[in-house]
């Protein structure tokens, strides 16, 4: 029964969190395995149960309504009180604001007789990412948590796992619910669970990023909740399906609600990170590798591309569509264009997500078929990706000391598995046959029209190629250094392998994907499918084929030869000149410069900081990205 289905999507996580703090710490690896088998079944259970809308009437309804409204409050004081102890006068200044748009909310806007969860193939898709790649991400926390509370001198891993499981619970809720003013209490829920795990380390530099994050996301939040008033009260609608069908019927009445349409994409674009609100992202790598993880991959950013692009039917084919996605594409490239001068791996993976939603959000912004199916294919296949690069690097970061990437050099030869996993992640980032290439191939295709919008994710599509090359050349050149590291916890392990074997099973059946969710998920929100055909293998549309599976084949091959022959040859060295006296007796490394005084030779990427260095760059993408919102709200009349 999906009605059951729903409910202990929401129910299971949250007693987990309570589970986590009732158990000893010695039972948390074993607790983190049940939750990772739970949350796969119940997540495929509810793919076979089929779509359909759970609708909660009488006398329920009044019970689930007094839980939602308790729980608001609940938030807006934890805020409030929050914000006072550490004299954040600006966040504290949100929060109040934000409840009086609640006070304004619960005497003005008319109630609700009923309540609805929508199960969509989206929805469907949004809850597999979030239950299979976060409990994995969770259980790659038991294998980490420990080493990195040690070094910090820490013991607050009851609150880690509580907040961990609780944000499943709200990422499921939000994803999963219709009525908006049960959406907007889980959207909530996630930016409290965002602060709490982003203060995690409750240093100076936690604290304040946490509040950062908070702040921003507030913003978002109350332009979501002015959204959801507008909505209520100037037009009846209280569900998100009910904007796109009364959008849908007639271009005055998608012109109607295309002001409160707006505030609730920027609440997305808040949430998502994007410019300008990109910081409390990028603040939020000081947390733990997991929590990066999560907030990354499975849960709260994609909370905002999720909701951008269930509004497609209320601004597809508008001049809000088209600024969406300049807006969106502009991004991408510049988010891109900063990725390039990073060293830190963390912050390249920072901007990497930024940037990759951005693209999602220009996607939805173009709002054709085709274009809005690479959105949701997108969310998809950078989910598991991304999910799977930040648990490597966390690793890298424990087995070298350092997530700086010129300090990986030579990695392959520490720690080879490792290696190979991370190396997976980032070529399933820019290269055939894997699906991000594919749904960013399918962007451009129907990017084709805008020509603006084309020529910001050409250059960010190239700017991409170069950051993650130039890392993935790093950790697999070679080294003096070739002394391999025992680290292998299954734990720790499991779930890099079972994300790193998600991106070839998923590039391998994108066809079978977009077949059974994509396509109809489409045909709803557009009515109209997108003109893609083909057959497994093979992915076909307008301008040409794709035939992806003659690639893995090539692949295979590639590795089967290499692993035949490699103990075939004896690698040739040589000495190499380097400017100067070599002073080989000393170190192989050294020589002697011009001035006769000896050197360390060393070898690094280039970084192009005085180009794309986030001094440069950082407050141009402000200006912009708040000069392109500004338009898209002057043109739905503000």
């Amino acid at each position: 029964m999906i009605e059951n289905t729903v409910m202990l999507l929401i129910i299971v996580p949250i007693l987990f969190s309570l589970l986590f703090v009732a158990l000893p710490k010695s039972l948390y690896k074993y607790l983190a395995w049940a939750f990772f088998i739970i949350g796969v079944a119940l997540s495929v259970n509810l793919v076979l149960d089929g779509t359909g809308v759970v609708q909660i009437g009488e006398p329920n309804f009044a019970m689930f309504e007094n839980i939602v409204l308790i729980l608001e409050v609940l938030v807006i004081l934890f805020i409030l009180a929050v914000s006072a102890k550490y004299k954040n006068w600006p966040t504290l200044g949100l929060g109040i604001v934000s409840a009086a748009l609640f006070a304004y909310t619960f005497t003005n806007v008319p109630g609700a007789e009923g309540a609805s969860f929508n199960i969509d193939q989206f929805s469907q898709i949004m809850i597999l990412i979030v239950n299979i790649v976060g409990t994995a991400i969770i259980l790659f926390a038991t294998g980490y948590m420990d080493e990195y509370e040690e070094h910090r001198h820490l013991h607050r891993q009851k609150t880690f796992y509580f907040t961990m499981s609780f944000f499943l619970a709200a990422m499921n809720g939000l994803v999963m619910a219709d009525t908006l003013g049960w959406l907007f209490l889980f959207w909530e829920l996630t930016t409290l669970c965002s602060f709490v795990l982003i203060s995690y380390n409750m240093d100076e530099e936690g604290i304040n990023n946490g509040f950062r994050a908070l702040a921003l996301n507030l913003v978002g939040g109350i332009a979501l909740s002015i959204g959801i008033i507008l909505l209520a009260t100037k037009y009846e609608i209280i569900t998100l399906s009910g904007i796109g069908t009364y959008a849908g019927t007639d271009a005055a009445a998608m012109a109607a609600v295309a002001l409160p349409v707006a505030l609730l994409c920027i609440g997305g674009f808040a949430k998502s990170a994007q410019m300008p609100f990109q910081s409390w992202l990028l603040g939020a790598m000081v947390a733990p590798t997991p929590v990066s993880a999560l907030l990354h991959s499975s849960t709260m950013v994609n909370a905002g591309v999720f909701l951008v692009v269930k509004l497609v039917p209320a601004f597809a084919g508008s001049s809000l569509g088209t600024a969406i996605a300049v807006y969106g594409s502009f991004t991408f490239v510049m988010c891109s264009a900063l990725a390039l001068s990073q060293r830190n791996a963390k912050r390249v993976l920072a901007y990497s997500t930024i940037a990759n939603l951005g693209l999602i959000i220009a996607s939805a912004g173009i709002g054709t078929p085709l274009a809005v199916a690479a959105a949701i294919m997108l969310i998809l296949f950078h989910a598991i990706s991304k999910a799977l690069l930040f648990l490597c690097t966390g690793e890298i970061e424990h087995t070298i000391g350092s997530r700086d990437i010129e300090d990986m050099s030579g990695l392959i030869n520490k720690a080879p598995l490792l290696t190979t996993l991370a190396a997976l992640g980032m070529v399933s980032m820019l290269l055939p046959p894997f699906g991000v290439l594919l749904t960013k191939w399918v962007s451009m295709e129907a990017a084709s029209s805008n020509p603006v919008v084309i020529v910001f994710l050409i250059l960010g599509s190239a700017l991409t190629t170069v950051y993650y090359a130039k890392w993935l050349g790093t950790i697999l050149s070679s080294s003096m250094d070739k002394n391999a590291v025992p680290h292998k916890k299954p734990e720790t392990y499991f779930p890099l392998s079972f994300l790193g074997l998600a991106i070839v099973v998923t590039s391998i059946f994108v066809f079978s994907i977009y077949n059974y969710f994509i396509k109809p998920q489409v045909e709803i929100l557009l009515k109209t499918a997108p003109v893609i055909s083909g057959q497994a293998g093979q992915f076909t549309s307008e301008i040409g084929a794709f035939a992806y599976a003659a690639i893995f084949v090539v692949l295979a091959l590639a590795v089967l030869i290499y692993l035949a022959t490699k103990n075939m040859f004896t690698p040739r060295t040589s000495s190499y000149y380097m400017c100067g006296e070599n002073n080989l007796e000393k170190d192989r490394l050294m020589f002697r410069n011009g001035l006769c005084s000896y050197e360390k030779s060393s070898v690094s990427n280039i970084y192009l900081q005085n180009t794309f260095g986030e001094s440069k760059l950082t407050t141009l993408g402000y200006a912009i990205s708040i000069i392109l919102i500004v338009i898209a709200l002057a043109g739905v009349g503000l």
